[in-house]
């Protein structure tokens, strides 16, 4: 079974906690996540970058959750990353770099870390159980997305985890503006 994306041990980003999320109601009933296409062409863009040199590429997808009456949403509004240790098969942020993260982070809108996004060159959109992990020890039981790109072929697919299996999820692409 192959290796897939790493992060260091990192708290909590989103937490499962339902209250204090400002309510709006979403543009389209039952979908999770919304993005913007210059988001997916951003983090297509970096996915290329790492298939041409056969390495994995690693960021953090920022935005804002909201609620409505069917539940959490999230708009996502940007994307953040920093120098990485990859391979073909696994990659991870440097932790000599994480300084940098935080103020890519910082630059990406938002006011919440609402994903990730990894690569899989040539091996196809999935989860592995590294990736399920790193998910579950990212996001715990909150909102939290995992964006699979294999440049190799321009699929990309999202996902979530639930009680540790990665389900697919909905999201409604816009345009940019």
């Amino acid at each position: 079974m192959r290796r897939s994306a790493t992060v260091m041990e990192m708290p909590k980003v989103i937490s499962s906690e339902k209250t204090g999320r400002k309510y709006r109601r979403r543009s389209v009933r039952g979908v999770p996540l919304f993005m913007d296409e210059g988001i997916i062409s951003d983090m297509a863009n970096h996915a290329d970058i790492g298939y041409a040199e056969d390495k994995e590429v690693l960021g953090l997808i920022s935005g804002r959750v909201y609620r409505d009456e069917e539940g959490e949403y999230s708009i996502a509004s940007g994307t953040a990353t920093a120098r990485l240790d990859a391979t073909g098969v696994s990659v991870r942020f440097d932790p000599d770099c994480l300084e940098d993260l935080f103020a890519s982070i910082d630059e990406s809108g938002g006011d919440a870390v609402i994903g990730w996004y990894h690569s899989h060159p040539g091996f196809g959109c999935y989860l592995s159980d590294v990736d399920i992990r790193t998910h579950s020890d990212i996001f715990g039981k909150g909102t939290g997305f995992a964006v699979v790109l294999d440049p190799s072929d321009g699929t990309l697919m999202v996902f979530t985890v639930e009680d540790g299996e990665p389900k697919a999820a909905q999201m409604v692409v816009s345009e940019d503006g």
